[in-house]
């Protein structure tokens, strides 16, 4: 779902074959994932939003700011009217490239029913997290995480608390 997943061509490392194929997965995934450092390359990135399109509207944002005020990077919440979804995305300017815990999560709520659900990517990733779901008439709310690694939980953190961009 987002920047640098597991790699699905570990178990064939064995045979000198299977190592080249893995090398060239490898290669392959980050050059396709390492260009993904603008907002509109995750929106269009199968591994960001995946909104090949492009369009999206940018409904709110936050910065993502430890205690002390210092910036790691944004937290975005985006809507497509094309595909009818909701997608955060936590866009790291901090650790850029190194990966750290990384987090996106859509929170959703029906403004009928009053079901609530979420949509939750997290990882040590290098270059964002992304949470993308159908929220056609539904309300939601947005967080996102980035931290250094080290133990003590997120390090900066951006949110909006309060339900709103309620699509009908």
């Amino acid at each position: 779902m987002s920047a640098f997943a597991r790699h699905p061509f570990s178990r064939f490392a064995g045979s000198t074959a299977a190592t080249l194929l893995l090398s060239a997965a490898v290669i392959g995934l980050t050059s396709t994932q390492a260009s993904a450092h603008s907002l509109s390359e995750v929106v269009r990135s199968s591994k960001g939003c995946g909104w090949s399109s492009g369009g999206y509207t940018t409904q709110s944002s936050r910065s993502a700011i430890n205690r002390k005020g210092t910036k790691y990077g944004k937290v975005y919440l985006l809507w497509s009217s094309k595909y009818g979804e909701n997608c955060v995305v936590t866009l790291k300017s901090s650790w850029h490239g190194r990966a750290t815990f990384t987090q996106a999560v859509l929170y959703y709520r029906s403004s009928g029913s009053g079901a609530e659900g979420n949509a939750d990517d997290n990882g040590r990733y290098r270059h964002f997290a992304a949470a993308v779901e159908h929220t056609s008439g539904q309300c939601v709310r947005f967080y996102g995480a980035i931290s250094s690694g080290g133990h003590g939980g997120p390090l900066a953190q951006g949110s909006r608390n309060a339900w709103g961009n309620c699509h009908h």
